[in-house]
């Protein structure tokens, strides 16, 4: 201790100005050694025996509260562990509940910053919970709680507390604490306040355990992240992991982002293996066609239909091959496969060709070489009573005309049928020729008629 020595420098040697001022020194020292022992001490000493210090009883409770922690009785919680405390009174009360911690502090464990409502309702179990502070010392600490049936002003500015602390710190040592509280609860009727139980539990320093970590993906060559912290990429395994449970995630460009938490034992391997699952990606196709309200189907599926020269969008594609086909009654299928890209159109232009659908037509005529039209246009001679075939001839009416001289023309229309064979037969007619008749009667005045029409009168 450097207020004990003096240092002679020219010298090099340790001595005292004056020896009774030396031993008031030690003497001094001791005395503030001791004090910081007993301070010290009073809360590592036995648990029953602190017990009793801090303890205060009402001889004639009319309800109860009792405490109880997450892991039983005695139970011992290292660094930095998550604890929890329960807690239930027989009776509709205010609770307020006090941590004796290691470093010798008094805490307001409840209410507290996130549970400000000292008003707790009658067998209703309740709980408290926190971590035990990295930094504690390792020992021995204790709760303890009061319930009164009325609100009981047990510490002054709660509520300006509450907002800044999560669990405000008590000023006062064990001591003076534990008389302020007496007084307080002693002044109440025996029957409107109770004292609970009081808990023990061990705080031990944290034990640094680990075991390894197995990741696998399909494919291979993922990133890996544990606990939010990039470590490689699969395969991967891990030395020395911190036992507990840890969130892994595993990510490739292209697939859906894979996550799950995993318990590490110690001295034991934990494997993962996961197959990414690959990302749904959209693209969007535009037809255009030539004809109105021919069917599109993506991949078999009927999409809709068509508008004459003007797109037809096909959205929410998704990427890769996919086949289109163009189908109206009348014209031929109209198909092609093509490769759907990410946040892409691809534009296509279908021109839909009709069907010729197609029959024949069968003449047989009675005369030679009479020259025949279909529509206007020539096509071929008859042979007399022999059968002409015209043969690939489009579904349709059209107007046959036979025609030879000397003879009158021959018209019919004809419907032409697919796969089938219409059949004429055509007898042609001579022409009209002038002449003469010579009618002799043995009458005479008898009226002459020729095809029904009056031409004169016998003689």
């Amino acid at each position: 201790m450097k207020i004990l020595e003096i240092l002679d420098r020219k010298n090099n040697k340790l001595f005292f100005p004056n020896s009774s001022l030396a031993y008031f020194y030690i003497f001094l020292f001791l005395i503030i050694i001791l004090l910081v022992g007993i301070s010290s001490v009073a809360i590592a000493q036995q648990p029953e025996v602190f017990k009793k210090s801090i303890q205060i009883i009402n001889p004639r409770p009319d309800f109860y509260l009792t405490l109880r922690l997450d892991k039983g009785t005695e139970a011992t919680y290292e660094q930095g562990e998550r604890i929890r405390i329960y807690f239930k009174t027989s009776k509709n009360a205010y609770v307020t509940i006090f941590g004796y911690d290691t470093r010798g502090d008094i805490r307001l464990l409840f209410p507290n910053q996130h549970q400000k409502n000292q008003y707790v309702q009658a067998n209703r179990e309740y709980y408290i919970e926190g971590i035990i502070e990295p930094g504690s010392p390792p020992d021995i600490e204790y709760v303890q709680g009061f319930a009164m049936t009325e609100p009981t002003v047990i510490i002054r500015d709660l509520q300006s507390r509450l907002e800044k602390e999560d669990f405000p710190k008590m000023e006062e040592g064990f001591d003076r604490f534990t008389q302020r509280i007496k007084g307080i609860l002693t002044g109440l009727p025996t029957q409107k306040w109770v004292s609970s139980n009081i808990l023990h539990y061990q705080v031990a320093e944290r034990r640094i355990r680990t075991g390894q970590l197995s990741i696998n993906s399909s494919p291979k060559g993922a990133e890996v992240y544990l606990d939010d912290r990039y470590v490689g990429r699969t395969p991967l395994i891990m030395d020395r992991i911190e036992v507990g449970e840890h969130l892994v995630r595993v990510e490739q460009p292209g697939y859906q982002r894979w996550e799950s938490t995993i318990q590490v034992n110690p001295e034991r391997t934990a494997f993962l293996s996961t197959t990414l699952q690959r990302l749904v990606q959209y693209g969007s196709i535009a037809i255009k066609c030539n004809r109105e309200n021919a069917r599109i189907y993506l991949d078999g599926q009927y999409k809709g239909l068509t508008e004459k020269n003007k797109d037809v969008y096909l959205n929410q594609v998704t990427e890769g091959p996919h086949d289109i086909r163009v189908s109206l009654e009348g014209y031929f299928d109209w198909s092609v496969r093509v490769e759907v890209k990410p946040n892409q159109s691809i534009q296509l232009s279908v021109d839909l060709e009709k069907v010729k659908k197609t029959g024949s037509l069968e003449i047989v005529c009675d005369v030679d070489h009479a020259l025949i039209y279909l529509d206007g246009n020539y096509n071929r001679r008859t042979l007399a009573n022999q059968p002409i075939t015209l043969e690939n001839i489009e579904e349709g009416n059209y107007e046959l005309r036979i025609t030879k001289e000397g003879y009158l023309d021959y018209f019919e229309t004809v419907r032409i049928y697919p796969d089938r064979t219409y059949r004429v037969k055509v007898k042609m007619q001579p022409e009209y020729q002038e002449g003469s008749l010579a009618v002799y009667c043995n009458e005479s005045n008898a009226k002459i008629f020729v095809n029904g029409i009056y031409q004169a009168t016998t003689s």
